[in-house]
């Protein structure tokens, strides 16, 4: 595998996350490191005890996924005092897409191991699966792209919106079909060497949840290297633990909660911009019964599910989640808070949107007596096939400038003008249309029927001429070497549906063609802090031009 670096900002920094990245100080209090050297040693803050519940939680958990011995090694090396966390997490995607899931799972890998031997202590890297959302929309499809590289978007049966978690969605081949989309997958990609692996890898199981299937793919990709998968449900108590913690009552009084998650809001309008979260609709915490996730919302005087008159105080919810610790989840307002409250993490791996929220979770940390955990940006990666390449010499482009250009070649590699005599062709077929029409009302006279389909004949004159027009164009592009089929397998492989490769795209087809390799290959060159967007080109034999 080589890799090139290309700047950071390749791809674009919007909004907040561009504010931050010149000038982290703009919100004050946040720890954006430029380098691992600037991330702090995090204090000891658990018991052995403490420690031993998180490490036997975990070992439980992972069991039914046969984890390899370096995952189970990692588990229990938690409950060593001094032994801490970075962490990155995502939604449960279907066949682990998209691909930034595997980024981030290669740089908590490198972070850990970096930050490991520069504080001589274990470092664990772990992933965040986060069973506990419901937005189906986000995670129940995928992407892979035909032979003619049109992308056929790919879920399984009877997969749509809904209330429930993902870790309680139990996938069913009678309910879901699953057989159907593995077949649809086969076929889309069964001359690809690794086809059966990648398959029996990606696929979801009879019997699994959309979480535990994830949990397991992840599992089996990154095991060796020593990442820990982790589902909530696991740690269900500590979590509904420190939900109880944060409704506790501090000092400031009855409102230091809402003003807490207030000042996080007023410090993103500070530097002009909008809050990620908004505290007066944002969710707080999740109530899960057998209707799914039921949001509960600050209000006046407590916490209030949506169409409900009247608030739950703060000690009445407090006693409902203690009487009953499995029926409550985190928000998005929350989760990381408790997260950071259960875990001894030392840094947190996320995208640039995360981070908006992270800058505004601040004085709600505080409030709870939580570190201000780092954030560390995750880093960002293109993968370039051999035939990508080559499409790419022939259009005589850079993969930068494709980039750039939001997937098409930008002004300056365009190719040569169209012939002059395609442009006098199409001048012809638009001057026999209107001439050919004109002479409507003069035929009008000899016979009304005949000039009612004038216009039309004078329209198919030159629908005809814009026929050949389109194929000399074709020819044109061939010999130019900008061919719509290079141009096609470019964008679609760069730059697909006008979003990053790596936002659309999932590991599957790249697992089917190359195998596994490549991941390790690619973490030899996955930077601890990154500052730069790597182009990751797959230096396999190219294959034959489709």
């Amino acid at each position: 595998m080589r890799v090139e670096k290309l700047p950071y900002d390749v791809l674009g920094v919007r909004g907040i996350a561009a504010t931050l990245l010149s000038d982290p100080s703009a919100v004050p209090g946040l720890i954006l490191p430029r380098n691992s050297a600037e991330i702090p040693e995090p204090p000891e803050r658990f018991t052995l005890e403490q420690r031993d519940e998180l490490a036997t939680a975990l070992e439980t958990g992972l069991l039914p996924l046969t984890p390899p011995v370096a995952v189970l090694d990692a588990v229990r090396q938690l409950r060593q005092p001094g032994t801490c966390v970075v962490i990155a997490g995502q939604q449960p995607g279907l066949f682990a897409s998209p691909l930034y899931n595997i980024h981030k799972a290669l740089h908590v890998v490198r972070l850990a191991r970096t930050l490991s031997a520069a504080w001589e202590r274990p470092v664990v890297a772990m992933f965040w699966n986060h069973g506990d959302d419901h937005d189906l929309a986000e995670v129940n499809h995928a992407f892979v792209a035909n032979e003619n590289f049109d992308l056929q978007k790919l879920g399984l049966s009877s997969l749509s919106s809904g209330r429930q978690p993902f870790s309680r969605i139990v996938l069913s081949e009678a309910k879901h079909r699953m057989g159907a989309t593995r077949a649809t997958l086969e076929d889309l990609l069964r001359s690809e060497p690794h086809c059966a692996e990648a398959l029996d890898l990606f696929c979801p199981r009879e019997g699994e949840t959309l979480a535990r299937a994830f949990s397991r793919t992840m599992t089996e990709l990154f095991g060796a290297l020593g990442l820990v998968v982790l589902e909530p449900d696991w740690i269900r108590a500590g979590l509904s633990g420190a939900l109880i913690d944060l409704l506790a009552d501090r000092e400031g009084g009855p409102n230091a909660l809402e003003g807490a998650v207030q000042r996080g809001a007023d410090a993103i309008r500070a530097v002009g911009h909008v809050p990620q979260i908004d505290p007066s609709t944002a969710a707080f915490l999740y109530h899960v019964d057998e209707r799914g996730r039921n949001a509960l919302r600050l209000g006046s005087g407590g916490l209030q599910y949506d169409g409900e008159q009247g608030s739950r105080t703060r000690a009445e919810l407090a006693a409902l989640i203690h009487q009953d610790p499995s029926a409550w989840a985190p928000a998005a307002l929350t989760r990381v808070i408790v997260q950071d409250s259960c875990l001894p993490v030392a840094a947190y791996v996320g995208g640039l949107g995360e981070l908006a929220y992270h800058a505004q979770l601040l004085p709600l940390r505080d409030f709870a007596g939580v570190p201000r955990t780092p954030f560390v940006p995750r880093f960002a990666c293109t993968l370039i096939e051999p035939d990508v390449e080559a499409s790419l010499v022939k259009l005589g482009v850079s993969a930068e400038s494709i980039l750039r250009g939001g997937g098409a070649p930008t002004a300056e590699d365009d190719g040569p003008q169209v012939p002059q005599v395609i442009e006098v062709l199409r001048g012809i077929g638009a001057r026999t249309a209107r001439e050919v029409a004109s002479q409507r009302e003069a035929l009008a006279e000899l016979d009304a029927a005949l000039a009612a389909n004038l216009k039309r004949t004078g329209e198919q004159m030159q629908a005809l001429l814009e026929r050949i027009c389109e194929k000399a164009e074709r020819v044109h592009q061939n010999k130019s070497g900008r061919g719509q089929r290079h141009l096609r397998r470019v964008a679609t492989g760069l730059f697909p549906r006008g979003l990053p490769q790596e936002r659309v795209i999932g590991p599957l087809v790249y697992v089917a063609r190359y195998g596994r390799g490549w991941i390790e290959d690619l973490l030899a060159h996955v930077p601890a802090v990154p500052r730069e967007h790597l182009l990751a080109h797959m230096t396999f034999e190219t294959k034959e031009s489709r």
